[in-house]
């Protein structure tokens, strides 16, 4: 966003409007303080010190603190936690913004705290002033608390003006500034939110934009939300890709392991023989050819060492056979579990690219950077829950074993769909009591299992679906891999628009 004057005025008033609101708590990381606010419901006000996102936006109310607060959010929290805005301005001509506040301190008496966002050259700072002394500062020109700072003085009309490409001169600038005339609007990069500004770009001006009535603190939170969004999206992709890379190495690794203990029969076929003619065999013979013990037709060439006599040689071929079968054995249990593994993450993978909204990714994110499946933090957020226009409940599946334990779960009256011969999600239609259903009910799910797969961009999808008492897991099958039967398959087109109309229910 351009933190210029005029965003900053337009701004200011957003901030003025909020007369009353209380901080209830706040939040403090390394670039970026939210203060969650209570008026008519609770919300939070970021303000962010990052040069390429905007601000000042809104985000979601957390409703609980973060953990373990450092020195600097503690001192924070025991100034303004309980204090109330009282107004908010911004100087002409200065990429300042001011929020004074009225708080209490340490003795109960009222007082006028001042929350001052400053974007000046490349550096911007955030400080939290008192009695004409800074408390505290973020980023930007590191200045020590007691040290004084002087608020500057308003101005009816700034000297010069820096403008970015508004459609409007710079006396309509000015004077729809002064009135809060503004029209933010959102500009796209890409296909992507990438700046929010309070006025349209002149003509001319090659930028795809989108017009939002709303205040610039909410067109910069569709910005913020659509970058965390892409963002999150991209980091977790990345993190999954690395890991199916590795697995896929360690795979490769463990298979051509594997492939060097096929020898071992070939090893025991050898031993046996050597045993049952081991009066043919003298001293210092470096190989001999012998008939197989199990297939006396077949001769066998058996290499042996010169240095050890024949029941020597027989002792060391059977001790390279148990080797080599102890090996094979456990490089067996090795190669089935990296293949669950790799199935598991390509699922995870899937459900990623699947995930629509931030809600969805960060349901996904600590299993994914727990490097396991079900090692979840904080509350568990279960299937995605849809209706029919039935009237009936579609439970669909994120995971692989979101969908093992769904399927698992479900009553066996249920129907149960799934893309045929697809990786994708697992789709429960749940009957309501006395209600049937009926052919659109089970075309709506079949859309979701459709839209909730690989094929999502694809038409004409075959979807199976038939009884949950038909569907089974087989015996040490890896989570989520099912067989079915008693099956009828139905044809699908998913498209955005009919997901959104089953979502809107």
């Amino acid at each position: 966003m351009t933190s210029d004057w005029v965003a900053m005025q337009e701004l200011a008033l957003e901030i003025s409007a909020l007369h009353g609101a209380r901080i209830d708590r706040l939040d403090l990381d390394e670039r970026r303080l939210v203060l969650e606010l209570r008026r008519d419901g609770s919300f939070g006000l970021a303000f962010d010190t990052r040069q390429d996102v905007a601000p000042v936006y809104r985000v979601p109310a957390k409703g609980r603190r973060s953990g373990g607060a450092k020195p600097a959010e503690q001192l924070l929290r025991r100034h303004l936690e309980g204090a109330r805005i009282k107004a908010a301005r911004s100087p002409f001509g200065e990429r300042l913004l001011q929020i004074c506040l009225e708080g209490r301190d340490r003795f109960g008496d009222a007082r006028e705290l001042y929350l001052i966002a400053e974007f000046f050259g490349t550096h911007p700072d955030l400080l939290l002033v008192a009695e004409g002394q800074v408390i505290w500062t973020l980023y930007g020109r590191r200045r020590d608390p007691g040290s004084p700072y002087m608020l500057p003085s308003l101005r009816l009309l700034p000297p010069t003006l820096h403008l970015p490409a508004y459609g409007l001169t710079s006396q309509e600038i000015v004077r729809q500034t002064a009135n809060g005339a503004f029209r933010p609007v959102l500009i796209q990069r890409d296909g992507l939110p990438f700046q929010a500004w309070p006025f349209p770009p002149r003509e001319g001006v090659a930028v795809p934009l989108t017009d939002l009535l709303s205040g610039l603190s909410q067109v910069a939170e569709a910005q913020i939300g659509h970058r965390r969004e892409h963002d999150l999206r991209q980091s977790l992709s990345r993190a999954l890709g690395q890991r199916i890379t590795a697995r896929r190495t360690a795979l490769a690794r463990k298979e051509d392991e594997y492939q060097e203990t096929e020898g071992a029969e070939d090893l025991r076929r050898d031993g046996e023989s050597l045993k049952a003619a081991l009066h043919l065999v003298g001293p210092g013979q470096a190989e001999v050819v012998l008939p197989d013990a199990e297939d006396p037709d077949v001769m066998r060439r058996i290499t042996l060492d010169p240095q050890l006599g024949p029941s020597e040689n027989m002792a060391a071929i059977f001790r390279r056979y148990r080797k080599l079968r102890s090996r094979r054995s456990y490089l067996g249990g090795d190669l089935e579990q990296l293949r669950e593994d790799l199935a598991n993450l390509t699922e995870l993978s899937d459900g990623v690219a699947r995930a629509e909204g931030v809600t969805e990714l960060e349901a996904l994110r600590p299993t994914i950077l727990a490097g396991q499946e079900g090692s979840r933090q904080g509350k568990d957020q279960g299937p995605l829950r849809f209706r029919t226009a039935g009237g009936h409940e579609v439970l669909v599946g994120r995971s692989a074993k979101e969908n093992d334990a769904l399927t698992r779960a479900a009553r066996p009256s249920d129907l149960w769909f799934h893309t045929k011969d697809r990786q994708g999600a697992h789709c429960i239609l749940r009957p309501l009591p006395g209600r049937p259903i009926g052919a659109p009910d089970r075309l709506e799910a079949a859309l979701l299992a459709a839209y909730y797969s690989k094929q999502r961009h694809s038409s004409q999808v075959p979807v199976d679906y038939t009884f949950v008492r038909h569907v089974r897991r087989p015996r040490g099958a890896a989570p989520g891999f099912v067989l079915y039967d008693h099956h009828e398959t139905l044809f699908v087109t998913p498209s955005d628009e009919a997901i959104a109309r089953i979502r809107d229910r």
